[in-house]
């Protein structure tokens, strides 16, 4: 901590140069809280001439991207865009690429209202969503849905062609699954024989004149932060942003429940999966296609998550050499079942993974 606040003097030069929050910007407080591999985030009070403001400072990790091809600038970008369209997302005050000012590329908001859903342990058992009436969970979870389909409803032709890159295929599900392909290949270079079978169904199965809608990447209940009476303040984490079918981030969406869920019913009040699918095409304005495949391409795109984190924690020292998380884990297990492979659903590794994460 003390190297990263050490930092932070080109970092009020840089708050001055900008004029973001007007001339001399100085730090009077800094939290960290435990975040991602892909970046570090600091809650910083900065004290301006118009009083304090808070705001939040990400600064990369550089070569710890979870997804291929994150970058602060493309999540800056993003909100940008999603806040055009009135979607409730942090204001963005800038970003840099420059390492001369915090050592990495960094990007800086304005903090937000709201608090966020734990994880460890599951928001099904602890934590805010627990302690809001039933009909306010089923407020939050409502409009969690809503925001997601509001982004998936933005034109992304107006700005967001940032997201494309040619390399991958054509806009929509082509893109996608080449973009899926190519992360595979940078987070197992060696092949994996479950991901590589779920990768060999999606080509299969894949299904045809699916639309190419913006895509949040990371919808899920903890990148939201919720008001008091469970309404949304805001969306967060954008480093997975693509271009795509909507179902995308639906499939996604209910393949994260699904895991922290870990069997334990749904809340009082909450909706349950039909309702939930409702609730999501009303807002997008058509009905969900083929959402058995998405949530095959969600379990997939979990499993790469888990072999990566893996990958970076034995990379680091923190997890033995030997550890195979990469292979045995409940996303694997989870995709080797959606598609009919066998597959030992061992857990030893996981374990010893998620003792490693919670020391941190």
């Amino acid at each position: 901590m003390a190297a990263v606040a050490q930092d932070l003097t080109a970092f009020c030069d840089w708050l001055d140069a900008t004029g973001c929050l007007g001339p001399h910007c100085a730090v009077v407080g800094i939290k960290q809280p435990k975040t991602g591999f892909s970046a570090d985030t600091l809650l910083l009070e900065i004290a301006t001439d118009a009083g304090p403001v808070d705001i939040v400072l990400r600064i990369e990790r550089i070569g710890r991207h979870m997804f291929l091809d994150s970058s602060m600038e493309r999540q800056a970008r993003m909100m940008d865009l999603l806040a055009q369209s009135g979607v409730p997302v942090p204001t963005v005050l800038g970003w840099s690429t420059d390492l001369s000012i915090v050592g990495a590329p960094f990007l800086v908001m304005r903090a937000c209202a709201g608090v966020s859903l734990p994880q460890h342990p599951s928001y099904h058992v602890a934590g805010p969503l627990m302690e809001l009436a039933p009909s306010q969970r089923a407020h939050a979870w409502n409009d969690a849905l809503a925001v997601m389909a509001r982004i998936n409803r933005i034109d992304w032709r107006a700005g967001g062609g940032f997201l494309m890159e040619p390399a991958y295929g054509a806009p929509g599900l082509d893109h996608y699954l080449g973009w899926i392909s190519a992360w595979r290949n940078m987070v197992c270079p060696a092949g994996h024989a479950v991901i590589d079978a779920g990768i060999a169904y999606l080509r299969d199965n894949q299904p045809s004149g699916t639309p190419a809608e913006l895509l949040w990447g990371d919808s899920n209940a903890g990148n939201f932060l919720f008001g008091a009476n469970g309404a949304v303040t805001a969306a967060l984490d954008f480093e997975a942003a693509a271009i795509g079918p909507a179902e995308i981030d639906l499939g996604w969406w209910f393949v994260v429940e699904r895991m922290l869920a870990a069997g334990h019913p749904l809340p009082a009040g909450m909706p349950d999966r039909a309702q939930q699918i409702a609730q999501f095409e009303s807002a997008l304005g058509r009905s969900v296609q083929d959402l058995p495949y998405y949530e095959v391409l969600a379990a997939l795109r979990m499993a790469l998550v888990m072999a990566r984190t893996g990958g970076l924690l034995i990379q680091s020292g923190a997890l033995a050499a030997d550890n195979q998380v990469g292979l045995y884990n409940p996303a694997a297990t989870m995709l080797a079942a959606m598609i009919d492979r066998t597959h030992d659903d061992r857990l030893d590794h996981y374990f010893a993974m998620v003792m490693t994460m919670n020391a941190r």
